[in-house]
C-alpha cells in the first residue's frame, strides 16, 4: 500500500513538472511571436511650445503611420500635453482631408479625481472644404468663452482611418499641432504657437 501511495505520487510531481514545463514552452513561444511595429511604414515625432506667450502650454510626441507597400492605411497621433494653469486656448490637432477620426482616447486632465476627460475634448468639422487643407479638428483643453480651463497633464491618442477611397501611395498631407492663447490690444488670440508634421 505504502508503495502504491509512493508511486502516486511520484506520478503526480512527474506530471505537474510536465505541465508547468509545457507552460513555458508556450509563454516563450507566444512571446517569440511578438512584432514591434507592425505594419508602421513612418514615425514622425512633433514638439511645440507657447514660447511667444508668457504661457507653459507645450504638445510633443510622435505620429506612427500604418500602411502596407508604402501606403498609408492609418495614422495613430501620441501626444504628451501640458496646458498652463493660465490658458484658455489649449492644444488643438487639425486632421488633413481624406482622414476620419476613428477614435480619441485621453488621459488630460491627470490627476484630477473629478475632472472627467471626455469633458475636456471636442471635435468639430468644416463645410468649406476649398479653402482649407483640413476639414476636421480635435481640441483639448480649450474654453471658447476665453476663460482658462485650469490646466493640467495628460496623454491624447487619436487614430485615423483614410476616407473609403484611400489614400495614394505618391499623396502629401500635413497634420499641424497649435497651442497657446494671448491677448493684443483688447483682441483674444488662440493657437499662438504650431508646427506642421508632412506626411511622408
Amino acid at each position: 500500500m505504502k508503495s502504491k501511495s509512493s508511486y502516486i505520487l511520484i506520478s503526480m510531481v512527474i506530471i505537474t513538472m510536465a505541465i508547468l514545463l509545457s507552460s513555458c514552452g508556450k509563454s516563450k513561444k507566444a512571446s517569440d511571436k511578438i512584432v514591434v511595429n507592425d505594419n508602421i511604414i513612418q514615425t514622425k515625432d512633433f514638439s511645440v511650445n507657447s514660447d511667444s506667450t508668457d504661457l507653459n502650454t507645450s504638445a510633443n510626441g510622435t505620429v506612427f503611420i500604418k500602411g502596407s507597400e508604402g501606403t498609408p492605411e492609418g495614422i495613430q497621433i501620441v501626444a504628451h500635453i501640458d496646458v498652463d494653469s493660465d490658458d484658455w486656448g489649449g492644444v488643438v490637432f487639425y486632421i488633413p482631408k481624406k482622414w476620419n477620426i476613428e477614435s480619441i482616447n485621453s488621459s488630460y486632465p491627470e490627476n484630477q479625481d473629478t475632472a472627467k476627460p471626455a469633458d475636456y475634448i471636442a471635435t468639430f468639422s468644416t463645410g468649406d472644404t476649398e479653402k482649407y487643407e483640413w476639414d476636421k479638428f480635435v481640441e483639448v483643453g480649450r474654453d471658447r468663452s476665453h476663460i482658462p480651463t485650469g490646466g493640467g497633464t495628460g496623454t491624447v491618442v487619436i487614430d485615423l482611418i483614410p476616407d473609403k477611397d484611400g489614400i495614394q501611395q505618391s499623396e502629401k498631407f500635413n497634420i499641424t499641432v497649435a497651442v497657446g492663447s494671448d491677448e493684443k490690444d483688447g483682441t483674444k488670440i488662440m493657437e499662438t504657437d504650431s508646427t506642421t508634421i508632412e506626411i511622408p
